[in-house]
């Protein structure tokens, strides 16, 4: 693995979302993280893993930015169903802009979750001790 290349991922998870913004990152625990790709689509769902999001229009995808804290919500209640928290949420936007999702609030950071062990949904590694995000 060259420096360049600090998200290995093989041609096929990169095709389907891994490692391009938007993402969602759920901490499964310390140093343990699980990232979700966001699709978004205008009429046909996308048969990729991960979350998708029906949009009006789909090549300017920063305009749908705004719609995915109800996706965030809806995910939370979803894997967190008591009222108590058990998953740390983020909703990665770029390398410099997250939104982290707690006890039903959203916190704006510059910081976004790096490094640990990147697995996938299906418990399959993405990546270690690197970035999260694609950065070709």
């Amino acid at each position: 693995m060259s420096s360049q290349d600090v998200f290995p991922l093989s041609a096929e998870k990169r095709a389907q979302g891994y490692g391009r913004f938007p993402y969602l990152i759920l901490r499964i625990n310390s140093g343990v993280y699980m990232q979700f790709p966001i699709h978004f689509y205008t009429t046909e769902i996308p048969d990729l893993p991960g979350l998708r999001v029906c949009v009006a229009d789909t090549e300017h995808e920063k305009n749908n930015f705004s719609s995915l804290f109800g996706v965030v919500q809806r995910f939370n209640a979803q894997i967190n169903p008591v009222d108590k928290t058990i998953f740390k949420l983020c909703l990665v936007l770029t390398p410099r802009l997250a939104y982290f999702f707690e006890d039903r609030c959203f916190t704006l950071s510059e910081d976004i979750p790096f490094g640990g062990s990147l697995i996938n949904s299906e418990y399959k590694v993405l990546a270690l001790n690197s970035a999260h995000f694609l950065t070709d």
